[in-house]
């Protein structure tokens, strides 16, 4: 059976890679999309919104369940494999770990009912994601599942992912846009234990107001052991919210460890991220053009920040900001720019060391690398598990 599924795979990477345009499900079109316009023989672009088109069948009804192979060209591949992590550094990596579905099945998904379908099944599963789906709202996630992009043209649209009451969760190499779900979040998690979100892209646009959306990253009530890591997230307002209420000390309070690192954020108001009540590391990450307060630390929070670099970005580090009661920081080793000034650490904090195992990148070489890391992976993940 393997050597069937090899033989087929062959056949159909050198068919993908006779063409010129874009393969099935691929993006091809969108306001600043700068890749190829075309499809290949039998698919048309087809817009879905103002910001994104894509491959689909050329005919009245288009058949969403065609599982072609996409390739995936490893020779143009411009992200360091090193970076490429197996289990996350940081708090997922506590309370047990983070395995997700491993040693579970394997399922491709090219559309939003085998994707909702597959992501509701109770045992450990593994999800590939093969294109970008369209959803037309929010997709439940259960305990024990890794969702993982097939390339670096696989994702979500439309509406994002949502966890209650789950644990356990790797969404990885999954590019999110314009997330109007029940939600309006891109990734959302309560009541939500160890998840821990690598590589991927998450954005949507500074055109409409700031409650238009409402988070690509948020965590509330009582959830806990979360790392974002080698994220690109960019173009949004309230970026990542962490604790909802001033009035859920009750629930928070202990909880919400969450680490942020090598992630690259750019063109963001606010919320990048905003902790209430819980432990907050962030290390390593890369801050360009943040318009309102990057990181927000509240309503008792401790945040430990280290080495990041911060460019135009205003207030870098607050933590007396939209609360009624301040929160606490130490940062150590960040390059604030020119606008180093607008730091408000009004209580220096007693988180001064992480309780994991993790390297301090050097900051002077730190810019290169987070921007040339983060995000989609080039590399054909499908393959990885198939295979």
């Amino acid at each position: 059976m393997k050597f069937f599924i090899l033989c087929l795979t062959l056949f159909q990477l050198y068919s993908v890679l006779s063409q010129e345009c874009n393969p099935p499900y691929y993006q091809c079109g969108g306001n600043g999309w700068k890749g190829l316009t075309c499809c290949i023989s039998g698919y048309e672009c087809k817009m879905h919104n103002e910001w994104f088109s894509q491959c689909l069948e050329a005919s009245p009804e288009v058949d969403t369940n065609n599982n072609n192979d996409i390739d995936n060209n490893n020779e143009e591949d411009t992200n360091d494999d090193s970076k490429i992590y197996k289990e996350p550094i940081g708090y997922a990596s506590m309370n047990g770990g983070t395995t997700g579905g491993q040693g579970g099945k394997v399922i491709v998904v090219t559309n939003e009912t085998k994707l909702a379908n597959a992501a509701a099944m109770k045992e450990p599963i593994v999800i590939i994601i093969d294109g970008i789906i369209n959803l037309s709202d929010d997709i439940k996630i259960s305990s024990n599942k890794s969702i993982i992009g097939a390339n670096e043209n696989a994702g979500v649209t439309g509406a994002g992912f949502d966890m209650e009451h789950v644990n356990n969760i790797i969404i990885q190499n999954i590019k999110f846009s314009f997330c109007l779900g029940t939600s309006k979040d891109c990734i959302n998690g309560a009541y939500t234990t160890n998840v821990w979100i690598d590589h991927c892209e998450l954005f949507s646009d500074l055109d409409h107001g700031k409650d238009y959306y409402d988070g690509l990253i948020d965590f509330n009530h009582g959830s806990d052991f979360i790392t974002v890591s080698w994220c690109y997230i960019h173009d949004h307002n309230k970026t990542s919210l962490i604790g909802s209420s001033d009035r859920l000390g009750n629930e928070d309070t202990g909880k919400l460890h969450i680490t942020y690192h090598h992630n690259y954020f750019k063109n963001l108001n606010s919320r990048v991220p905003s902790v209430r009540f819980g432990t907050l590391h962030v290390f390593n990450c890369v801050y360009d053009g943040i318009i309102q307060n990057a990181i927000n630390v509240r309503m008792g929070a401790q945040g430990l920040i280290e080495g990041c670099i911060f460019i135009d970005s205003r207030r870098p580090i607050s933590t007396d900001l939209f609360s009624s009661g301040d929160g606490f920081a130490v940062e150590r080793n960040n390059d604030f720019g020119s606008l180093g000034d607008t730091v408000s650490i009004s209580q220096v904090g007693t988180f001064e060391k992480a309780p994991y195992p993790c390297t301090i990148d050097n900051i002077n070489t730190l810019y290169e690398l987070v921007t040339h890391n983060a995000g989609l992976i080039k590399r054909n993940f499908k393959n990885d598990y198939l295979s």
